[in-house]
């Protein structure tokens, strides 16, 4: 082998090296050190009925509807059908975030450290909840039965008709007094002032606020307490009696609801877990 010869295989081979040590640290530095699961939620517009997925099975498909100001009406029973394909889907999205809330929240307890990224989670949520007291966070981060939310959400949007739901994502008829938050007007006007009504993202985001109320609220304590250790919706709806300035008739008209439309068949209900995936946190 010439001499010339032998700097070429020595230099190809250094630049080999090279190559392999470089490509060996972006690998290690790609390699994800963590993970993190992941909700892959769907927003889809309804332009017609086809396009609401129909809930078939125990086992239901994150979809967040958008553009419901165009649906038609239908006959009573097609009306709730697709009432409760549109809603369910929301509630258990919404119980989903709340619970992965609680669960890291949880999870903090039992750390012996904490990051910055922890300390803003839990002073945010303790903001959101009213109360830096960890068993209470705890204690508010609790949901409650399936039945009871789609009832509630039916008596108060009209089945998903009432205008606030169809513009604004509002299934509860939430008021706004921030001019600073996305709001509608109300479609009757006070004699003293305007009334607005809350404006949502999507009707998940309905759902947590609703329960975030529930939670907050000194008229829901009972029920908050309650449902701690039950998940009787003969036992919790009376304790809605302050949601209502009708008290026992709007819980009685709740619990007829949830008798009459067999709603507990859905407290068993779950998100379908092939849609809830692990993603990896690059470091």
């Amino acid at each position: 082998m010439s001499g010339e010869t032998k700097v070429k295989v020595i230099l190809i081979t250094l630049f080999l090296g090279l190559l392999i040590v470089n490509l060996a640290k972006k690998r290690k530095t790609e390699e994800p050190t963590e993970y993190e699961t992941v909700l892959m939620t769907e927003q889809r517009e309804i332009i017609t009925d086809d396009d609401i997925v129909k809930i078939s099975s125990g086992l239901v498909q994150p979809v967040l509807y958008t553009k419901i100001s165009k649906l038609p009406s239908l006959p009573p029973f097609e009306e709730k059908n697709r009432f409760i394909n549109i809603i369910l889907p929301a509630i258990l999205v919404a119980k989903y975030e709340l619970d992965q809330d609680l669960t890291r929240l949880n999870s903090l307890l039992a750390a012996q450290t904490w990051s910055s990224e922890d300390s803003l989670f839990l002073k945010a949520l303790s903001k959101q909840y009213k109360t830096d007291k960890i068993d209470l966070l705890q204690e508010r981060l609790l949901t409650h039965p399936n039945s009871i939310v789609l009832a509630q959400a039916a008596v108060e949007s009209g089945w998903g008709t009432s205008r606030f739901f169809r513009r604004a994502n509002n299934l509860f008829g939430v008021w706004s007094f921030d001019p600073k938050e996305p709001r509608i007007p109300a479609s009757v006007a006070r004699p003293d002032f305007q009334v607005y009504l809350r404006k949502y993202d999507d009707i998940s985001e309905s759902i947590k606020d609703y329960f975030k109320t529930i939670a907050r609220h000194r008229g829901y304590k009972a029920f908050v307490e309650k449902r701690k250790t039950s998940n009787n919706v003969q036992e919790l709806v009376p304790l809605l009696r302050s949601y209502s300035e009708r008290g026992e008739a709007y819980t009685r008209q709740i619990l007829s609801m949830i008798r009459f439309n067999e709603f507990e068949q859905y407290d068993s209900y779950i998100l379908d877990p092939k849609y809830i995936v692990a993603k990896a946190i690059m470091k």
